[in-house]
């Protein structure tokens, strides 16, 4: 009497995809052994393609087939045994030296007969046909798709794979994660930062985290995470696949040209590698004439002192750029010209401080009644949403008065919502603290501060930074244009008042912070 191998595979390897079709094949199998009064050695589990050969089960099914343990193998139908020729190969091979007397299954009837071996390598041949034809397929309407500007796979953090109105496979936005990434590359490409700083920033400072899945994400982004971010050109608007470049209909978050800067400063094999001097505003700084970046050059002479030029590249422009160089020194007496008009005094700086405090305790009482009054709104929001449902339910609503009611609840709940959490949360007092203190303190700290200081500085207060006829011209981000323009606001509460707009609005824009100044010694 023959004794049987249970074989079950299914080409899922996810566990939590393959568990019913491997417990219905083996039930089913187990009642055809139990029919057919076939006995069973042992019942073999394997969730891999059969498309390769390759599969350990299987193959140490095949060793066990020939050492003798067993004559027979039991199977749902003979795809599951092989779809590639190496694998229905073997198993017609031990048919053929007698190692391998029956092949059993509910689907297919086979006799170890020439005719029936026959017939087997054909059934082995069509279903390798179905999973070339099926792979081709594939991978034709996924040509199609990168052709037509669509991903064919997971997208990047900060984006959705969803579908149309019209069920088409599109590409949306992840929006809380997006204004986080947007100022992640902000800040990457202001030239300021590190990676790590990055990271510590987006998980600690932004609450940054991956996309929350069924058997994983919901984690902080790793070292390895955030560089795949910076090095991949879908963020530019671009999809690549084996080294071909297909534009992409979803909205980018930087240009192309953003991309090969941020290519730059990560220092990536094959393109511009990292700087051998450590220079406090390259990368920052574009030529005025040209649009050229602007790189530095150290010199020394003859007496050993140090000198750093700043200069156009000259390689735009036609005829090429003749800007003149600048002297470091130079370039930082006009940088603190800048910060002179964002500066605030000791006195200044106290006066402010102590205006948030008292915002913070004018309105402490007030926010309570607030958030109440909200948070009841809120939940009777909820209640209208419920009952609306089992409205519907009853029939006492049409399709039509059922989802317009719904959208307007939906949308008043969701505003609500937004309103709590702003008031939930103080999210304006730091980083208005943080301005305050970063103004005081950085006209000490471009002069007496290393180079990657320097930078942060520069980075972190203006933006649009053009160098022409050996001038510098600095726009000032937001908050501190708001620094810059106090001297026209009647009182000091006006500049809390336009910071606290700010960043209630724009929750994402980080200021480092920077050390205390310590006293400089005479031997300093």
């Amino acid at each position: 009497m023959n004794r049987y191998f249970v074989y079950c595979r299914k080409s899922s390897e996810e566990e939590d995809r393959q568990v019913m079709s491997i417990q219905s094949q083996i039930q089913e199998l187990k009642r055809h052994a139990q029919r057919d009064h076939l006995e069973i050695v042992a019942t073999l589990e394997e969730a891999q393609s059969a498309k390769t050969p390759g599969r350990p089960v299987f193959n140490q099914m095949l060793k066990r087939i020939a050492r003798g343990e067993a004559s027979g193998i039991l199977a749902w139908h003979p795809d599951r045994l092989a779809r590639n020729a190496v694998d229905g190969g073997q198993i017609l091979h031990l048919l053929d030296t007698g190692k391998l007397l029956d092949l059993s299954f509910p689907t297919y009837t086979f006799e170890n007969t020439p005719q029936g071996k026959f017939m087997l390598g054909i059934m082995f041949s069509q279903s390798k046909y179905y999973v070339d034809a099926l792979s081709e397929n594939i991978r034709r309407g996924n040509r199609t798709r990168r052709e037509a500007g669509w991903a064919t796979s997971i997208v990047p953090l900060g984006y959705l794979n969803g579908r149309s109105s019209t069920g088409q496979k599109i590409v949306t936005q992840d929006e809380p994660r997006l204004h986080v990434l947007r100022r992640l590359w902000e800040l990457f490409l202001s030239g300021g930062y590190s990676l790590a700083q990055l990271l510590e920033m987006a998980t600690d400072g932004m609450g940054l985290r991956t996309r929350k899945t069924k058997r994983r994400g919901g984690k902080p982004l790793s070292v390895s995470g955030i560089y795949r971010i910076f090095s991949n050109p879908f963020y530019a608007g671009y999809i690549v696949y084996h080294g071909q470049w297909y534009p992409g209909k979803h909205d980018p978050m930087i240009t192309l040209e953003e991309f090969d800067r941020a290519q730059t400063l990560l220092g990536r094999p094959g393109r511009a590698k990292s700087k051998r001097h450590d220079f406090a505003f390259t990368g920052l700084i574009r030529c005025g004439a040209c649009s050229g970046s602007v790189t530095a050059q150290e010199k020394h002479n003859r007496y050993g002192y140090r000198y750093v030029y700043y200069h156009c590249t000259h390689k735009k422009g036609h005829p090429p750029c003749r800007e003149r160089c600048v002297e470091e020194d130079d370039l930082i007496g006009q940088i603190l010209a800048f910060l002179q008009a964002i500066y605030l005094d000791d006195h200044t700086l106290r006066e402010l401080l102590g205006l948030i405090e008292e915002e913070r305790h004018k309105e402490h009482g007030v926010q309570a009644g607030v958030k109440r009054s909200i948070a009841a709104a809120l939940q009777a929001c909820e209640r209208n949403l419920d009952n609306l449902t089992r409205l519907r339910y009853r029939d006492l609503l049409t399709d039509e008065e059922f989802v317009r009611q719904r959208s307007e609840l939906t949308q008043e709940r969701e505003k609500l919502k937004q309103r709590l959490e702003r008031l939930q949360a103080e999210s304006w007092i730091e980083p208005s603290r943080k301005l305050f203190l970063f103004s005081n303190r950085a006209k000490f700290w471009l002069v007496h501060g290393e180079n990657n200081e320097r930078r942060l500085i520069l980075s972190t207060v203006g933006w649009n930074l053009l160098l022409k006829d050996k001038k510098l011209t600095v726009d000032a981000k937001k908050p501190f244009r708001i620094l810059r323009e106090r001297a026209s606001f009647p009182d000091l509460l006006r500049v809390v008042n336009d910071v606290r707009t700010f960043f209630e609005t724009e929750p994402g824009f980080e200021i480092p912070s920077l050390p205390e100044p310590r006293p400089r010694t005479a031997a300093a």
